[in-house]
């Protein structure tokens, strides 16, 4: 190449290095702008909740797992019964969580005031909650057989899922009041606390779970009913020993939280249901979906339901991790809010939410490239695993579209906006998801994958609409 055509060319290229020059400064700007200092202590604080809320929430779907790999090592029809209880138990007490739920956020703001009087009348309020839901609960529980023959469940699981979810309503009464006190101790970013007294209870899962199913010591082989039982053991260790730490910790030195009971008020009771009940309604419907996909699929046959049960364990398992940081990115934002710093609060919201597209990323590739490896720790039934090993290829499609939505509604939650992300559920999951699945699984002949596709559709549109819903609110 001659020097003048060298010349000719670097002058040609002088405009492109100009914008490119100029390209790259707009980039780090714009990387500068929001990587400032004080969005690098808020993502550093962020994770520091996330993290032990994310192992707690892992402890506690992993009794879940446990449930299911025991409940299917003694008997496919004790797996089935299982998964028919779960099924309707969820919707229930999901709904009952997010009552609870909304504890979270008021208890953040109180403590962005440095209101004592307001975290105190929180704690309060949600242990009287408990008892007062507790009731009406196990009274529901207990009468639902009737249910599952007018569903037309296999005959043969009915008794055992009547039964699972008969021991499980005395279990509500110890459930709720770990809820409330749970939900008031995230907003004080005790989640520490909550991660150890779920791991507390972790071994007697296990132990309980074998004991109670197989029998032994006097104690008869109970199967489905047996996992009851060992749920409920649980459920009164995590609140015995969350309630023993709320009691004697430092942090709580001075609130008097349980010495010295405030006169009831009534506008604290409304408004955690005003806040708590459109989220539970919003809860219930999304859980409510997964729990008629398996009730449509308890129609089916027993591997359908078990490797659909499977299946939904290890999605189950995945989804924890970015619902772990929802529990945070909720608790920051109700800070942000009490302190009366809208900007920060939208800054963590968007932190949370792009953290769980990173997490939900690598929660499907694991699925994709693992899915044999997961479904033959739950059974060696070969029919079971065929069918598991294709939903757990559908599940890791909805991850992302999971780890976005319930971000987005965690961080909406921290500013207690409720009744819009309510109607999004019911559009997302029950105008708009179900009937696809419906449609594909009776008459397009999908099967069990056709209401997966629907699970896949309702969480994408949630996601989309949680997120504008978020960036229109705090823009």
């Amino acid at each position: 190449m001659t020097l003048s055509k060298a010349s000719s060319i670097m002058q040609l290229l002088v405009p492109y290095q100009l914008m490119n020059k100029t390209e790259n400064l707009r980039l780090k700007t714009l990387i500068s702008k929001h990587l400032t200092p004080n969005s690098k202590i808020e993502s550093k604080r962020l994770l520091q909740l996330a993290v032990p809320a994310i192992l707690a929430q892992l402890a506690q779907m992993s009794f879940g797992v446990i449930d299911t790999v025991m409940a299917g090592r003694y008997s496919a029809d004790a797996l089935a019964a299982v998964a028919i209880g779960v099924s309707i138990f969820n919707p229930i007490i999901v709904f009952i969580i997010g009552i609870f739920l909304a504890l979270s956020p008021i208890t953040a703001q109180y403590n962005g005031e440095e209101n004592q009087l307001g975290v105190t009348r929180s704690f309060q309020t949600g242990v009287v909650l408990s008892i007062m839901l507790a009731l009406p609960s196990a009274i529901l529980l207990s009468s639902l057989e009737p249910f599952l023959w007018a569903m037309g469940i296999t005959e043969s699981i009915i008794p055992l899922a009547s039964g699972y979810l008969s021991v499980l309503a005395w279990g509500v009464f110890p459930l709720y009041l770990f809820f409330a006190l749970r939900f008031c101790n995230e907003g004080m970013f005790a989640n520490k606390a909550i991660m150890y007294c779920s791991l507390i209870a972790l071994p007697f899962n296990v132990v309980c779970n074998y004991w109670f199913i197989n029998g032994g010591l006097g104690v008869p082989a109970m199967g489905a009913i047996g996992v009851a039982w060992a749920t409920l053991v649980v459920w009164t260790i995590m609140a015995l020993s969350l309630m023993f730490y709320t009691l004697t910790s430092k942090r709580y030195h001075g609130y008097n939280l349980f010495t010295q009971w405030l006169k009831p008020r009534f506008d604290d009771y409304m408004e955690v249901l005003r806040v708590g009940i459109p989220m539970g309604i919003g809860l219930g419907l999304e859980v409510a979906l997964f729990g008629a996909v398996g009730l449509m699929i308890g129609r089916y046959t027993v591997p359908d339901i078990a490797g659909h049960q499977i299946a939904m364990n290890i999605s189950s398992l995945a989804y924890t991790l970015s619902l772990g940081l929802s529990i945070a990115v909720t608790a920051r934002v109700g800070y942000h809010i009490g302190k009366k710093d809208s900007a920060q609060a939208r800054q963590t919201g968007f932190m949370g939410i792009v953290f769980g597209m990173i997490i939900s990323v690598f929660t499907a590739t694991a699925m994709i490239l693992f899915h044999q490896s997961f479904t033959q720790i739950f059974t060696s039934d070969e029919f079971v695993l065929g069918v598991a090993s294709q939903l757990i290829i559908l599940a890791a499609i909805f991850q992302i579209s999971d780890g976005i939505q319930v971000n987005a509604s965690g961080a909406l939650r921290g500013m207690k906006d409720t009744k819009v992300p309510m109607v999004i559920c019911m559009i997302a999951y029950w105008v708009i998801g179900f009937p696809i699945g419906y449609v594909l699984a009776e008459y397009a002949d999908w099967g069990v994958k056709g209401y997966w596709v629907a699970i896949i559709c309702g969480l994408t549109i949630s996601a989309a609409l949680m997120t504008h819903r978020f960036n229109k609110l705090t823009r």
